[in-house]
């Protein structure tokens, strides 16, 4: 049964792909979560400085009253301060999303990875219904190879020529519909 003992290395393979990939997703999920709470964070600053700016602007806009010094400085640092975290927010967004992007790239290699995996597990049963198949059919046939007696039913050889054929013809079908995908 060496095709079959081929499937279980490819298999191992796929597994060993799929656990290295999945201890990176878990540590590129960690840091995006991390990330996240920075961007969050950012973007608190942000509002919160854009609404004392414009609570300035609005006390500064008074025609009643002549501005004083201090709510000029004051006006001139939450700009500054509005500057810095818009800044601040739209770096640490695209670092998020650049996190996220391999985050996703991951998940589909993942998830072509699991695909794959039942493909081949699906193929590796048809590869040992084929074998079993043809182990009978040698069996029935009473081949050098297979079981001696002699077939009291003549078309028995041929039903069981067409079920072999017909095993044969749905294994490459699967796998022509697997190549075209």
């Amino acid at each position: 049964m060496t095709v079959v003992d081929n499937y279980g290395e490819f298999l191992q393979r796929l597994d060993t792909a799929a656990a290295s990939l999945k201890k990176r997703h878990d540590k590129l999920s960690a840091a995006l979560a991390v990330v996240s709470i920075a961007a969050d964070q950012n973007q608190f600053g942000l509002d919160q400085w854009t609404k004392r700016h414009a609570r300035l602007e609005g006390l500064l806009g008074n025609k009643n009253q002549a501005p004083a010094p201090a709510l000029k400085d004051l006006y001139g640092v939450s700009g500054n301060m509005v500057s810095v975290f818009r800044a601040r927010s739209e770096n640490v967004e695209a670092r998020r999303a650049a996190v996220q992007k391999r985050v996703n790239e991951i998940c589909r290699s993942l998830n072509s990875l699991e695909l794959s995996k039942q493909k081949l597990t699906s193929s590796r049963r048809f590869a040992e219904e084929r074998e079993n198949l043809s182990k009978a059919v040698l069996g029935l046939a009473g081949t050098a190879e297979g079981f001696a007696a002699p077939t009291p039913d003549g078309g028995l050889r041929d039903d069981l020529k067409t079920a072999r054929e017909a095993v044969l013809l749905a294994e490459a079908l699967l796998e022509l519909k697997e190549n075209h995908k």
